[in-house]
């Protein structure tokens, strides 16, 4: 005596069971259509958990506007059209403790819509690739030559002037900001390095660059540079449009308004170079110090007259930490 069950857990426990002896001649017809059946359900079920997962997950994305602009900003990787006379170019040198990197810059004209700001990209070349070039070691590494560093830094000026037009040459900024190698030097080299790189490059290439366009950067710049850049990628400093977007409350420091303004929430950095960290984000409040010795150097301190002796309250849009540390 022989029994056959087949057993489906979803959406209910659903049992068939067929006793041969009972049905013989149609045991194989049933058979066959039990299996077709479970097979049916199985995959109609997979089908469904499908769709859930895939709804809750991505669902409120693919209706967010911001999101699908930004995943256009990001997936637009189309070469620049240095056909175009009405887009404009700027050169980002980043000179670091184990090299230096070059960044080309390039934004159309401003619609004239105060609320919109420049829609700055990297430019990218006619293989779509990014402009930018490394070159090692880093500009530090001339402390002792800095006669050299023209000569070193030529190479990275010849490929941003191969990709920026010809005739763009005059009207596109130049900025050659040093970071934490340099900051480690005696200010006697920074200066020897910086005045080599303010006499030569005007000599043999004809891009805007100024006495102001070339120096050593604090930490807390780069850290706050760091938090401008992803924070403007990421659209945090567009108004608000949506009313599901994440807000915040921010007191703008030196505004003669005390109340708050609602803007979006933004993102925090942490940038790790060869000799130093940036930590960098949003205060949306108020923060209150202990004791003066917390207060950032940049800050007042209040006098100890007497009464309280801690800190004021401090308003700030950003605050910042450097970790530094040498390798020898």
């Amino acid at each position: 005596m022989g029994r056959i069950g087949i057993s489906c857990l979803f959406p209910a426990s659903w049992h068939f069971s067929i006793s041969p002896v009972g049905c013989p001649r149609i045991l194989n017809t049933n058979l066959r259509q039990i299996i077709v059946i479970s097979i049916l359900a199985a995959a109609v079920s997979l089908l469904y958990f499908s769709v859930v997962i895939i709804r809750s997950k991505y669902g409120r994305l693919s209706r967010d506007k911001k999101f699908q602009r930004y995943w256009a900003r990001v997936t637009d990787i189309e070469a620049t059209d240095t056909n175009n006379p009405n887009v404009n170019y700027g050169i980002v040198i980043d000179c670091g403790s184990s090299g230096s990197r070059i960044f080309v810059y390039c934004w159309p004209r401003h619609n004239g819509n105060p609320h919109d700001l420049l829609d700055i990209r990297q430019m990218r070349d006619k293989n779509r690739k990014p402009v930018v070039m490394k070159i090692k070691p880093g500009i530090s590494e001339f402390a002792t030559s800095p006669e050299k560093v023209s000569d070193y830094i030529s190479p990275l000026l010849n490929f941003a002037a191969e990709h920026v037009p010809r005739a763009k040459h005059k009207e596109t900024p130049l900025y050659i900001l040093c970071t934490a190698g340099m900051r480690i030097l005696p200010e006697s080299q920074q200066k020897a390095i910086l005045e080599d790189l303010l006499t030569d490059i005007p000599v043999h290439f004809d891009f805007l660059f100024s006495d102001s366009h070339a120096e050593v950067i604090s930490g807390k710049q780069e850290g706050v540079y760091a938090w401008i850049g992803i924070n403007f990628v990421l659209g945090r400093f567009e108004h608000i449009e949506d009313d599901d977007e994440a807000v915040v409350e921010v007191n703008i420091p030196g505004s003669e308004s005390s109340e708050a303004i609602l803007r979006k929430r933004t993102a925090g950095i942490l940038d790790m170079g060869g000799v130093s960290t940036q930590i960098a984000y949003e205060v949306p409040k108020t923060v209150s110090f202990a004791s003066s010795q917390q207060v950032p150097p940049s800050q007042p301190r209040r006098k100890e007259t007497g009464g309280n002796q801690g800190s004021p309250p401090l308003s700030r849009l950003c605050l910042f930490i450097e970790v530094s540390w040498f390798v020898f």
